[in-house]
């Protein structure tokens, strides 16, 4: 027996704990719900067909210029053909100094 008390090692089988380690948390009482929260008043007072406002009128504002600005590109890109696109790019190439030297685009 003195052979284990020197080098710290015990014998046997492991002994497990059979109860909880931690204490079990009481659960508190809830509380009623009785006072309804101001964002359902202010819906319950509206009528149902109205839908409510989720844009402030920036945000509006700026969703209009995207908007705007997204069909100016399309248009702009639906003006020239591929093949007009193409040659365009070429003409450009070929009007650039030679040490910008790049292969032409086939098609």
């Amino acid at each position: 027996m003195g052979d284990e008390y020197e080098y710290g090692v015990v014998k046997g089988s492991l002994k497990l704990n059979r109860g909880r380690v931690t204490k079990k948390s009481t659960k508190k009482p809830k509380k009623s719900k009785k006072k309804t929260s101001t964002k359902q008043q202010v819906h319950e007072q509206q009528p149902p067909d109205e839908p409510m406002p989720t844009k402030t009128a920036a945000e509006q504002k700026h969703a209009a210029m995207l908007q705007r600005r997204k069909m100016e590109q399309i248009e702009k890109l639906a003006e020239k053909s591929y093949r007009d696109q193409v040659k365009d790019f070429n003409d450009r190439l070929e009007q650039a100094p030679e040490q910008h030297d790049m292969p032409r685009v086939g098609r």
